[in-house]
């Protein structure tokens, strides 16, 4: 909830601050940013391989690469630490033996992104 009041903050902030001429903003579900309790991972730069996981202070905590992304679901890799992330709707679970099995790690969201193109 406090994500959407932040967002709605945002959004007219943005609004206010843009231009006459500047193109329309949108909404959009792009899978690019997962929020949990203690931090978010991000794409960046949006749309390449590569995933940043973040602490709530915005101190970088891992690098991840983008595996696979299919549907509302994206797995990550590390490979230094031999780590699979699945992140979903709804948790982020964590594979590090190279089965199959994933054990859940948090329990969070995608957030949605404004996009101005």
């Amino acid at each position: 909830m406090f994500a959407l009041r932040l967002l709605a903050v945002a959004l007219v902030v943005a609004m206010a601050l843009v231009p006459a001429e500047a193109k329309r903003c949108e909404m959009r579900d792009k899978k690019e940013i997962w929020k949990h309790n203690g931090g978010r991972f991000v794409n960046e730069p949006s749309g390449s391989r590569n995933w940043v996981e973040y602490n709530n202070d915005g101190d970088v905590q891992a690098k991840f690469t983008l595996q696979q992304r299919q549907g509302n679901q994206v797995v990550l890799t590390d490979s230094k630490r031999n780590l699979k992330l699945l992140l979903q709707d709804d948790l982020c679970a964590a594979n590090q033996d190279g089965g199959s099995q994933f054990s859940q790690l948090y329990q969070g969201e995608w957030i949605k992104v404004m996009d101005c193109t």
